[in-house]
């Protein structure tokens, strides 16, 4: 089943592919079917052809920006430190759900594994597609229920389920934020689905707000001030119904100079000497809208934009980049420069999904220059990087095991204005193991480079650092480690796989009281079905109860065994060391003599039945995996 899953998502990536390579303008859109096709091709471009190309000089181009006049009064929202992203997409079932079903027990059971998968590689921000085409994957009365979630328009999935609010739920329990993402202009993405539009659609209820482009494909007309309330209110819906931490726009904007409205721009292009100029104004209009909307309606939610990376080319732009490739300003009319220097957004994501060097469009000229544009604005500068570049390339690629991913986070962590990283897609993740390993790699070196401010004074602090590091304790998004904050029986279970690099598992029945919705469901449910862990009665295992210091310990003790690294018995005599020796269970003191042995615990007592919190829970685990290694 799931290698008809993956034919599926590759007959759309090649049919995609096809349409791209004839389209007069292939914008790229972050979802991995349509750039698995076209991202190498924006800027005219496959790094692996430069057919039609022409001399590119090598020369790093940095173009100094001047402060446009009328910028608006700067957006303060809360930010944490380096944000590390990752895009989710929906459409054509690229990440979730892995196919169109109404079944909420599956939908909530795929949003949880990719959400644990997320926060084990230490991302802290998720973009989750929730309005793919003209259709939502939220409860809406504005826009129908999407067929990229239950295989049709209009139809909810079982139960009353609503995956935004369960997303977002499941989000921040894991210390995620959530932020929507959408498209606001396209309403189908496949020809077909032009006759397939439910009745309640918008697009169905009021055609004249739509235009058939030369694609074949349906889009609200930008031009059309009624198409951009509605975008603006559907907006607004979801600010007021959902506790999102922000509003994400991709590089779907006019889909070509060849849009067919140029009855649009007779009737309301008055004042506008040419198309072109009241195109990027349309486009601007509801960059602006949106940003008023998000201000009074949720305050503490950002409002940004991931545009294709190149803005203009120097040779069609005085101001533009040293790159030689498609342009948001000229292709997709999107003045994406303008909304930096006045203010319109709180952050930008340039797509770069070129490598170091590459002639056509370089890494290092775009970071450059989108530097730039920011220098002397209050607008953040995140950068979109191609996971999906690594997927099914040879050793011979620059993009092997994802090698020059590892490179370009470094060059933005060089640069002071870059405030994080997000990655395209979820699904180049599951597709290419290696990469998993490099998130963890990159992000868990962040923590130790920033150390957390609340464990400075600790005795604690070294081992604290080293198990972040490893990504086997994590701190919480607000910078803070917590280290007072009591340890959870479930929560443990999560740090004891990741603490000996066990791999997570579905399918295995799970204790009673152990939800299917809980984070550490499939943890727990593995871990029970290696023997790891036992239940409080062999029913349930009170997965949100505080775990003490000797059951914490015994925990750790019984994973060992059953990995093969415990042989023999433990003299128990060592535990008279220990001032508190009394109060040991008998369950624990095999377990207890055997880490003593080994010099994991130090000092004269070990509060076997105290609760254990953060700090002294990482002290032991780094103990035990420096004893171990």
């Amino acid at each position: 089943m799931r290698n008809l899953k993956n034919y599926k998502k590759t007959i759309g990536i090649l049919v995609l592919c096809v349409a791209v390579l004839f389209a007069s303008c292939a914008s790229i859109d972050p979802n991995i079917a349509e750039v698995y096709a076209n991202a190498n091709t924006q800027a005219n471009t496959q790094e692996d052809s430069q057919a039609n190309t022409q001399a590119n000089s090598d020369e790093n181009l940095t173009v100094a920006m001047t402060t446009t006049s009328g910028a608006t009064t700067a957006h303060s929202v809360s930010q944490r430190g380096e944000l590390r992203g990752i895009w989710v997409a929906t459409v054509w079932n690229i990440d979730y759900p892995s196919e169109a079903t109404t079944n909420d027990a599956i939908l909530r059971r795929e949003a949880i594994e990719i959400l644990d998968n997320i926060q084990a590689m230490g991302f802290n921000t998720v973009y989750f597609q929730v309005r793919p085409t003209s259709d939502a994957l939220y409860r809406s009365e504005i826009f129908p229920w999407s067929h990229w979630l239950t295989g049709q328009q209009g139809r909810a999935p079982a139960n009353n389920f609503d995956p935004l609010a369960f997303w977002i739920e499941e989000a921040h329990k894991r210390g995620l934020e959530l932020h929507a993402w959408l498209n606001p202009y396209r309403i189908t993405s496949r020809v077909a689905d032009n006759d397939l539009l439910h009745p309640s659609n918008p697009a169905a209820r009021y055609p004249e707000l739509t235009i058939l482009h030369t694609d074949g494909r349906l889009y609200f007309d930008p031009g059309n001030p009624r198409a951009r309330q509605l975008i603006i209110d559907g907006i607004a819906e979801i600010l007021r119904n959902y506790n999102v931490d922000g509003i994400h726009l991709d590089d779907y904007f006019y889909p070509g100079v060849d849009f067919p409205d140029a009855a649009t721009f007779r009737r309301y292009g008055g004042g506008f000497a040419n198309i072109n100029d009241w195109r990027r104004h349309n486009v601007t209009e509801l960059i602006k809208g949106i940003q008023a909307v998000v201000r009074e309606t949720r305050p503490s939610a950002q409002f940004g934009i991931s545009p294709f990376g190149i803005w203009a080319n120097r040779d069609s732009h005085p101001l533009g980049s040293n790159t030689r490739g498609n342009e948001s300003y000229t292709r997709m009319f999107a003045d994406t420069r303008l909304w930096v220097r006045n203010g319109y957004i709180d952050y930008i994501m340039p797509q770069l999904y070129w490598h170091v060097g590459f002639d056509l469009a370089c890494y290092e000229i775009l970071l450059n220059w989108w530097t730039d544009v920011v220098t002397g604005t209050n607008v953040r500068l995140y950068i979109g990087l191609g996971a999906y570049r690594v997927v099914g390339v040879g050793s011979t690629s620059v993009w092997y095991q994802g090698e020059e991913l590892r490179r370009q986070v470094a060059m933005n962590r060089q640069n002071d204005r870059v405030a994080g990283h997000v990655f395209f897609t979820y699904n180049s993740f599951m597709r290419v193991p290696v990469l998993q390993n490099l998130m963890r790699e990159i992000h868990y070196e962040q923590v130790t480079q920033a150390a957390f401010p609340d464990i400075i004074s600790l005795p604690q602090k070294e081992s604290i650092e080293y198990v972040a590091s490893r990504g086997i304790i994590r701190g919480f998004p607000d910078g803070l480690f917590h280290p007072n904050q009591n340890i959870r029986r479930g929560d443990f279970v999560l740090m004891l796989m990741r603490m000996f690099n066990l791999q997570t598992e579905t399918g295995h029945p799970n204790f009673a009281d152990v939800d299917v919705e809980d984070h550490f469901y499939n943890e727990i449910a593995t871990a029970r079905a290696r023997g790891l862990v036992q239940g409080i009665d062999g029913i349930n295992f009170a997965p949100f109860a505080n775990i003490t210091n000797q059951d914490l310990y015994v925990m750790a003790y019984r994973a060992l065994y059953q990995m093969g690294a415990v042989t023999g018995q433990a003299d128990e005599s060592v535990l008279t060391q220990f001032t508190d020796e009394s109060q040991i269970a008998y369950y624990a003191r095999q377990a207890i003599a055997y880490f003593t042995e080994r010099g994991v615990f130090t000092g004269n007592a070990i509060h076997p039945t105290r609760v254990s919190d953060r700090a002294n829970a990482a002290e032991f685990i780094a103990n035990v995996v420096r004893a171990t290694n």
